[in-house]
């Protein structure tokens, strides 16, 4: 899947330079990433993101088809995954990477036929979500699903957490371990956007900050990806929502510019908030660029196990 590059106004290389001056850039992008270091971003950001995302607990980025961010479009990548349920009559679902519990509750209170079971490396659930019935929510790595019954669930799925895996064929195979035979595994999730020209010096940098800020190691390609999720399984569905998300990941855009654009507030910002919570101010600024530079995508992906 190639792209063609699309020229847009945003300078890059000034807020390079301009964060450069706030932030050890080299040493930033040459941190590595693992368990620990997600553990770490997920327990520290968890209110941020309440207060700047959604306070229900929804950790990801809103689904908006009319060019407007709502409050309702974080529940958009729910609501798309709802509708494979009554396709297949699924009677029991997995979550990967379910971050504060928030899609799984939303589609357990709506479907309360359906059995729904989640795993997640660093969060507990909020204590609301614990008190439904058909909600079953544990720690635990998704590279390893020991815990969770083989070929008993007709649906699996994992919204933006994939990425953080460096081994994704692995839980790719694992997760097919616990479908049944026809069951569905859904991804929603950002990649590297396949193109025609490599990325310049400056996107690769930008790049990489947001990857290192959100404690990924990196952001592989959508062909890449398409090429593990294709040993395992029939892909039946692939679209691009990036244009979607776009509404939603620039709602803070220009907080950002004001930070850059004044660096005595930045510094004082800098000092009075943990490092682990002002540096993403590079993925708020950065994010929205990468999309319309086309350097990152959003995708879904629905993969059917009849292999």
């Amino acid at each position: 899947m190639e792209s063609q590059i699309v020229e847009y106004n945003d300078d890059l290389e000034l807020y390079l330079e301009k964060i450069g001056q706030l932030f050890d850039i080299p040493r930033i992008i040459n941190e590595p990433q693992g368990n620990p270091q997600i553990i770490n971003y997920y327990l520290i950001n968890k209110l941020p993101y309440r207060f700047g995302n959604s306070w229900e607990g929804f950790m990801h980025c809103g689904i908006s088809y009319d060019g407007k961010h709502k409050k309702g479009d974080l529940k958009e990548q729910a609501r798309i995954i709802e509708r494979y349920f009554h396709d297949i009559n699924a009677k029991k679902v997995l979550e990967l990477a379910y971050g504060l519990g928030a899609n799984s509750a939303f589609l357990a209170k709506r479907n309360p036929e359906i059995t729904f079971e989640g795993v997640d490396l660093s969060n507990k659930p909020l204590r609301r979500y614990t008190k439904i019935p058909n909600l079953h929510l544990q720690l635990g790595d998704y590279h390893d699903l020991g815990a969770f019954e083989d070929n008993a669930y007709d649906i699996a799925f994992v919204i933006e957490a994939l990425c953080y895996s460096t081994n994704k064929l692995q839980v790719l195979r694992e997760v097919k371990k616990k479908l049944r035979r026809g069951g569905l595994f859904i991804v929603i999730d950002a990649y590297t956007r396949d193109r025609l020209i490599p990325l310049s010096q400056t996107e690769d940098i930008m790049w990489k900050l947001i990857a290192k800020n959100t404690a990924i190691e990196t952001f592989e390609s959508t062909s890449d990806v398409e090429a593990y999720m294709r040993e395992e399984y029939s892909i039946i569905v692939t679209k691009d929502y990036s244009q979607c998300v776009l509404p939603s990941i620039e709602r803070w855009e220009s907080l950002t510019h004001y930070y850059c654009n004044h660096p005595i507030f930045a510094r004082i910002a800098n000092r009075l908030i943990p490092f682990d919570i002002v540096k993403h101010v590079m993925v708020v600024l950065f994010l929205p660029i990468s999309v319309r530079m086309q350097v990152g995508c959003y995708y879904i992906h629905v993969l059917k196990n009849d292999k």
